[in-house]
């Protein structure tokens, strides 16, 4: 099956099924600033795409050179949520009012630098320096910056900082502590949001496992058929599936789960 045709198919089902999911927007919105950096791309859209459905709304404010990076894929990645539409520029304020809190899952060592140095030039960095000032929580993902010698920059070959260059780094980012924000990494923004702000309990029995290096959730299926809309579901946490013994799954759900790397694991009988 063709990226495309999957594509179209995780739009509809989603778009049926967001709400039934928890995507009912009744926690408050949040504000999603994304600046110029890439590293954990996908991961990030997958941490905006599990807030929505863990209730909140998305205003999404892309600075120019985000916009012009990845503004079309971000568009792509969210088709089929709901409560999602864009910041006007021209009334960030009363947007940042109206909002429970600011998420940054992409931060580029540009917007870092601005706001460590109170530098509001731009409807992104003021949203940031501004939630501040207003006292709301504000995540912000450090993976595009961080320069340690397992990151992410580093696999794109930025490794020749200085020392000097590599502490200057690192002295914003725990400025940006000092003035209130949650550095974090973008795996982990899902989990901090909850903890800044009221959780909704959700009915699924789920738990986390360590595969790789890097934290999967896992979903303990209840029903004995897999279908589409599991896989789409599980796809936008980040999630695996357990199966008790003697379940089912359906052509387009096992083409789906291939597709988007969601692992289907027959578990011990657990219904």
């Amino acid at each position: 099956m063709e990226e495309e045709q999957i594509q179209r198919i995780v739009t509809r089902v989603m778009e049926r099924l967001a709400a039934r999911l928890g995507a009912d927007g009744g926690r408050g919105t949040l504000i999603f600033v994304f600046t110029g950096a890439t590293v954990a791309f996908s991961e990030a859209l997958r941490q905006v795409r599990s807030l929505i459905l863990d209730g909140f709304r998305a205003q999404l404010c892309l600075s120019e050179s985000a916009g012009q990076l990845y503004g079309g894929s971000i568009e792509d990645q969210l088709k089929g949520f709901p409560h999602i539409d864009s910041v006007p520029h021209d009334k960030w304020l009363g947007a940042l009012q109206d909002a429970c809190g600011v998420v940054v899952p992409l931060l580029s060592v540009n917007t870092l630098s601005k706001v460590s140095l109170l530098i509001a030039d731009n409807p992104a960095t003021n949203l940031i320096l501004h939630a501040l000032f207003l006292g709301k929580p504000v995540a912000v993902a450090c993976d595009g910056v961080d320069p340690g010698p397992d990151s992410g920059r580093r696999h794109l070959g930025f490794r020749y900082a200085t020392p000097a260059l590599e502490q200057a780094v690192l002295h914003r980012l725990k400025t940006l502590d000092s003035y209130g924000c949650r550095v974090t990494r973008a795996s982990e923004l899902r989990s901090v949001v909850n903890d800044l702000l009221p959780v909704d309990k959700r009915t699924e029995s789920e738990s986390s496992k360590v595969v790789d290096g890097s934290v999967r959730s896992q979903i303990r299926h209840q029903k004995r058929t897999v279908t589409a809309a599991d896989i789409v579901y599980a796809r936008s946490l980040g999630a695996d599936l357990i199966l008790p013994p003697g379940s089912l799954v359906t052509p387009l759900a096992r083409d789906l789960a291939s597709q988007h790397h969601v692992a289907i694991v027959l578990g011990d009988d657990h219904a």
